[in-house]
């Protein structure tokens, strides 16, 4: 099921719904009660049209923990708006799932090329409350891990009997990290054979190569961890053992008009993270 309608075949009052979202410029049904709406601007605040997801309170497509998540039309609280503009709107990634969930249960491909099991894995990064968090690796590629420290939803310090501590990093969180990196990342057997763009598997990095992806994070956005690693001795790291990796960043620096970042601190080290102590 996902069909193209005419306007006026949508089963509420469109004007009052152009009042807030702007015209609708095309509709299609994806699931029972369910509708992918495309609208145009709405100068001069908005001057690109809004792609919107609208749920009919009686759809027997989304579970009612799903239409919580939805905006009620002021005009009528039956239809509940979702938007699909903003990567980290709780609402958006919840209503994705539940569409694709039922389009699975009845044999109908899911939208936009997407899976499961990557709708899970940016729902848990995203809204944890709905999806759960990401929980923590039961396997990595040296084997299970003995311990393990968290440092935020996704992102683990594993403990293993063959590579010591290494960072092991949930699919989406590699999205902040450049391509050379995130192929520098060793792979669990199954999302090796299976491809990990279809797995959304956990990236692992030992230790050594851990400085790189947690200073790319670090320097993504402001993280919730960030206080737990001596940036100073991080940069020392990264100096000392992939001095290429630092020139061509401070080259991009200078290029841009910024200061060198990657710079030598003395006496701060190397040691960028404390590990918990062995247990008695």
């Amino acid at each position: 099921m996902k069909h193209t309608l005419p306007i006026s075949e949508l089963p509420f009052h469109v004007h009052g719904f152009e009042k807030s979202y702007g015209k609708v410029r095309s509709a299609e049904e994806v699931c029972p009660g369910i509708y992918s709406i495309q609208t145009a601007p709405i100068p001069p605040n908005r001057f690109l049209g809004s792609d919107l997801i609208v749920v009919m309170a009686d759809s027997p497509a989304a579970s009612p923990a799903a239409k919580a998540y939805g905006t009620p039309l002021e005009a009528a609280p039956e239809v509940l708006v979702y938007r699909d503009e903003d990567y980290f709107d709780k609402a958006r990634w919840v209503i994705t799932y539940e569409i694709d969930k039922y389009r699975a249960e009845h044999d109908l491909p899911l939208l936009d090329g997407n899976s499961l099991a990557e709708d899970r894995a940016r729902g848990m990064e995203v809204c944890p409350e709905y999806f759960g968090e990401f929980p923590v690796p039961t396997e990595t590629p040296w084997g299970p891990p003995l311990r393990h420290d968290r440092l935020a939803n996704g992102v683990f310090w594993l403990e293993t009997a063959d590579a010591g501590w290494v960072l092991a990093l949930a699919y989406p969180i590699c999205d902040d990290l450049l391509a050379e990196t995130v192929e520098t990342a060793a792979l669990n057997p199954y999302d090796l054979e299976k491809g990990i763009d279809n797995t959304c598997g956990f990236r692992f990095f030992k230790y050594e190569q851990s400085c790189i992806p947690l200073f790319e994070l670090l320097n993504c956005t402001r993280q919730p961890w960030s206080g737990r690693i001596n940036l100073a001795a991080l940069k020392n790291a990264i100096l000392a053992s992939f001095p290429d990796y630092a020139q061509e960043y401070n080259q991009n620096c200078i290029e841009a008009r910024q200061p060198a970042e990657l710079q030598h601190t003395p006496d701060a080290g190397i040691c960028f993270y404390s590990f918990p102590a062995e247990e008695a």
